[in-house]
């Protein structure tokens, strides 16, 4: 599987997961990260790479 195709597949899991704990997902595409906000404030970050 290519990095490309990982973070489509995870995008499109993050985005049907169930709102009740996501309040909102931003990316960076050139740095291959996904920032993660959650209802509660807290935050993560997913950074993507292909070993």
């Amino acid at each position: 599987m290519e990095l490309n195709d990982f973070k489509n597949w995870l995008s499109d899991v993050l985005n049907e997961m169930d709102n009740g704990i996501l309040a909102d997902i931003d990316t960076n595409e050139k740095k291959n990260i996904f920032y993660l906000r959650m209802i509660d404030g807290s935050g993560f970050e997913t950074k993507c790479y292909k070993k």
